[in-house]
């Protein structure tokens, strides 16, 4: 059918232009898009390698409410067809979606849904056991978080897809970073990397190269700090919301090197970002680093302005709020709080 064939065509053309030209990627996948819906296809496995991608990229470009259409769309006939591994892929994806956007409530919802599937297979469950994982890293549950991403780890075997290995060691070593135990955290990366680079996963290689760079920061080894950076900007050239990641790191190590005004630009550009594609946890923990660089250069107006923006945050995404008064602000300028947005399931 040449219809088949075209959208196969426009498809390929997709993911050789997402990374250097997103925006053509878009309108490739686009035209693919509307052109199955035109021609009538019945070919649901067709449907869901046109959606992800166009969702995703929707996503990328601030047009979250579209992605979730099309992500819902695509899910309601893959369940008329009753075609499993397809409603599988949906349901993680639109989990992923309201998770990013801080809906851990949502996310966890739909995730919890694949758990409890029995016909689901165990790919779509390690998926969603990570989902749950990152829901209870959210919320500050660390011990919990990494008791979920153990037993994710515990259940890889060598049938399951590069990324699932990657995904799962990437939150593996988030768990770790949080609670400070860095050498865990470096070893679950290392482990990861491989599986990222098999994957193809550019994402994922930048996300593993800026948790590389924390732990540098938090090591006292500015010099890695900054090359794992550099390696992570390298990574991935188009990327939203590592690019805001990247800019809070950034930010970061400017404040460790005693260049505050550096810092606060870094900060305000990842809180506009943030804000501009509704990443709440982002923004939150821009708002907390604002205060904190405000409060080192003495302008308490702004720092408490800032502390008020991050307790809203905090309130809006049910989560606690870090004590920021002067007895505390020392010990927090190298300890931000956590940034727990990380996409560890794209």
């Amino acid at each position: 059918m040449p219809q088949h064939a075209e959208i196969l065509s426009l498809l390929s053309k997709c993911h050789r232009l997402i990374v250097p030209e997103p925006e053509l990627a878009l309108r490739s996948v686009e035209e693919a898009y509307f052109l199955f819906y035109d021609c009538k296809l019945n070919d649901v496995e067709l449907l869901v390698r046109i959606t992800l991608p166009y969702a995703r990229l929707l996503f990328s470009f601030g047009r979250v409410d579209e992605s979730l259409a099309v992500l819902f769309k695509a899910l309601t006939q893959a369940a008329l067809c009753s075609h499993l591994s397809v409603q599988e892929e949906l349901l993680q994806e639109i989990a992923l979606t309201y998770y990013t956007l801080g809906d851990y409530q949502e996310a966890g919802e739909y995730w919890a849904d694949c758990l409890s599937q029995n016909a689901f297979s165990e790919v779509a469950k390690l998926n969603a056991l990570i989902g749950m994982g990152m829901i209870q890293f959210a919320h500050g549950h660390i011990e919990q978080a990494l008791a979920l991403h153990q037993r994710a780890v515990s259940l890889l075997n060598s049938q399951m897809p590069a990324v699932l290995h990657a995904r799962a060691w990437i939150n593996l070593a988030s768990a770790f970073f949080q609670l400070n135990q860095w050498h865990e955290s470096q070893h679950a990366l290392v482990l990861a990397f491989p599986f990222a680079q098999q994957a193809k996963n550019q994402e994922f290689i930048g996300e593993i190269y800026i948790y590389m760079a924390k732990i540098a920061l938090e090591t006292n080894n500015l010099d890695m700090a900054k090359q794992k950076l550099a390696q992570a900007k390298a990574s991935c050239a188009e990327w939203r919301w590592g690019d805001i990641l990247q800019q809070l790191l950034h930010g970061r190590i400017f404040l460790a090197s005693q260049q505050v005004e550096q810092a606060i630009f870094c900060f305000k550009n990842a809180l506009e970002k943030a804000s501009e594609l509704g990443f709440a946890q982002h923004m939150m923990d821009a708002h907390h680093l604002l205060s904190m660089a405000y409060q080192r250069i003495g302008n308490k107006e702004l720092a408490e302005y800032q502390y008020g923006c991050y307790q809203t945050a905090c309130i809006r995404m049910n989560m606690p709020a870090k004590a920021c008064d002067s007895h505390t602000m020392q010990g927090l300028l190298s300890k931000p709080a956590p940034s727990l947005g990380m996409l560890h399931c794209a």
